[in-house]
C-alpha cells in the first residue's frame, strides 16, 4: 500500500502545482477531485482534454499516477452533479484510472421519511453503473454518516437492485467505523466490493476526521486485515479540518512508519 494525496482540500495551488507539491512531500500519487473545497464547486474543466493531457504529462514526468477520480457531491438530488459524475466516468480512462469515487451527502433530517429518495438512489446509481460498464470503469461508493449510503446495509440493498459489476466500495476506515463499529467484520462482508481506501482516524459518535494518531481506531490491524483479505493499493489521506499541506508530512511519516511498513 502507499499513500495518495487529495487535491480537493488544497485551494491555494493549481492542480499541477498540487501534484508537484504532493510528489515532493512523498505521496505516491494523487486522488483527483473535480470538487474544489468544502463548499462544493465543480471544476468542469478538469474533464477537458487540455487539462487531462497536462496532468498526464506531469504524471509521466514524476512517475506520479492519478490513483482515482472523485466527486464528493450528491448525484441523486442534483442534476448537474449527476451529469458531472457521468462525464467523469467517461473520461476516467483518459486519466489512466478506472476508479471514480462518489458520495451522496444528505443530512438525516432531510432524508428520513422520504422513501422516494431511495428509489431515486437506485435509479440514478443504476444509470451511472450503465455508463461505468460502457467505459470499463468502476464506481467506488463512499459509505458514511450524512449520506444516503449511510451504512453497509443500504449499500448491499442497492447492490442487489442495480446488479452491476461496476458498483464497488471505497473503504473509508473512519466512516465505516462510525457506521459498522466492527471494521474487520465490515472488510469480510464487503471484500468483493472494495476497490479503494481512505485513511483517517475517528471517535465513535463523532463525524470528525482526526489525524492518524488521534481517535479510537487502531489502524495497523485494520489495514493488515484489508491487505490480507482483498486490497493492497493506494490509500488517500482524508483529512480536511486541519491544514492539509502543513500536517501532511507528519501524517505521511506516521502512516508509513506505524502502519504500512508493518503490514
Amino acid at each position: 500500500m502507499y499513500l495518495a494525496g487529495r487535491n480537493q482540500v488544497i485551494n491555494n495551488h493549481s492542480l499541477i502545482d498540487t501534484m508537484r507539491m504532493f510528489h515532493r512531500m512523498g505521496y505516491g500519487g494523487m486522488e483527483l477531485s473535480i470538487v474544489r473545497g468544502l463548499f462544493p464547486v465543480l471544476a468542469w474543466d478538469y474533464m477537458d482534454d487540455y487539462v487531462i493531457n497536462e496532468v498526464n504529462a506531469v504524471s509521466d514526468e514524476l512517475s506520479f499516477p492519478i490513483t482515482a477520480l472523485a466527486c464528493h457531491k450528491n448525484y441523486v438530488t442534483d442534476e448537474d452533479t449527476f451529469n458531472a459524475q457521468r462525464k467523469l466516468l467517461q473520461v476516467a480512462k483518459k486519466y489512466r484510472t478506472d476508479i471514480v469515487i462518489m458520495s451522496t451527502g444528505m443530512l438525516l433530517e432531510d432524508r428520513e421519511g422520504h422513501p422516494e429518495l431511495y428509489d431515486a438512489l437506485v435509479t440514478k446509481t443504476r444509470a451511472l453503473c450503465d455508463t461505468a460498464e460502457e467505459n470499463g470503469v468502476k464506481i467506488a461508493i463512499e459509505v458514511e454518516p450524512n449520506q444516503l449510503f449511510h451504512n453497509l446495509k443500504i449499500f448491499f440493498d442497492v447492490a442487489e437492485k442495480v446488479k452491476s459489476p461496476a458498483f464497488k466500495l471505497n473503504f473509508d476506515v473512519g466512516h465505516l467505523y462510525l457506521s459498522e463499529v466492527d471494521i474487520c467484520k465490515a472488510i469480510d462482508v464487503s471484500k468483493d466490493f472494495i476497490v479503494y481506501s481512505h485513511i483517517e482516524n475517528m471517535c465513535m459518535g463523532e463525524h470528525c476526521h482526526k489525524l492518524p494518531w488521534d481517535g479510537e481506531i487502531d489502524l495497523l490491524p485494520v489495514y493488515r486485515k484489508l491487505k490480507e483479505t482483498c486490497y493492497d493499493g493506494p490509500v488517500s489521506l482524508d483529512i480536511y479540518l486541519q491544514d492539509y499541506e502543513k500536517v501532511a508530512p507528519e501524517c505521511l511519516a506516521y502512516i508509513n512508519r506505524e502502519v504500512f511498513s508493518r503490514l
